[in-house]
């Protein structure tokens, strides 16, 4: 983290930067960000909930699977830069690739029925990516990797989840 000074504490600028990458990733730990959006597409009328329990579920336990076969897989430890006044909850699996951002890519091609939908879908799961870099678990190459093998195992998912 840049700070400026000597007493090495960071600018206020970039507190705000932590609370933000911060609360993002406290929001995408087990779907629960995914699980509002599908709320809110209920609530507006955009789809019935069968239709978001089934996206919901698949993209669910796709990303679940996905995650647990690649972290075994890889078995990259994980960086150990987490900054200390992070409230995200610490990882316990091993780093590559991103579990959540792998996950938010998932939902973010699964759940959203429009194009408009999606694109604002993809950017929310980019923003996971970026607050899980910033808030120390993971590295950038972790969260690319998520992003395409989540969106890789959406645009499938996608095809066959009505």
């Amino acid at each position: 983290m840049t700070t400026t000074g000597s007493d090495s504490q960071p600018t206020e600028p970039q507190r705000r930067v932590h609370q933000v990458a911060d609360a993002v990733s406290i929001a995408s730990d087990f779907g629960a960000l995914w699980v509002a959006v599908s709320v809110v597409q209920v609530l507006y009328g955009r789809a019935s909930v069968v239709a978001v329990l089934r996206r919901l579920s698949a993209a669910g336990i796709t990303s679940l699977v996905l995650t647990r076969l690649l972290k075994h897989y890889f078995a990259v430890p994980r960086r150990d830069a987490a900054t200390a006044a992070t409230m995200a909850r610490t990882p316990s699996s091993s780093g590559f690739p991103s579990g959540h951002t792998l996950a938010a890519f998932v939902s973010a091609v699964v759940l959203p029925r429009t194009r408009h939908g999606r694109i604002l879908a993809i950017l929310v799961a980019s923003l996971v990516g970026w607050a899980r870099v910033v808030v120390g678990h993971h590295r950038v190459a972790d969260v690319l990797a998520g992003a395409a093998a989540g969106a890789t195992a959406g645009a499938a998912l996608a095809v066959i989840v009505p």
